[in-house]
C-alpha cells in the first residue's frame, strides 16, 4: 500500500517565477524558488562629512 501526502503551499511574494526548478528522487519532489532580484537587499553607499 503506498501513501501519497500532498502538503500544498503558496508561492511566495518574493519569488522569482522564472526560476523555478524541481526535482523528483527518492519519493521526494523538492522545488526551489529564488527570491527575485526587487526583493534581495542592495548596498547603498553613504558618505560621512
Amino acid at each position: 500500500m503506498n501513501l501519497i501526502k500532498w502538503d500544498p503551499f503558496r508561492e511566495p511574494d518574493d519569488a522569482d517565477e522564472n526560476s523555478v526548478k524541481a526535482e523528483f528522487k527518492d519519493g521526494m519532489l523538492n522545488v526551489t524558488l529564488a527570491k527575485s532580484a526587487k526583493a534581495k537587499p542592495k548596498a547603498i553607499e553613504v558618505s560621512v562629512s
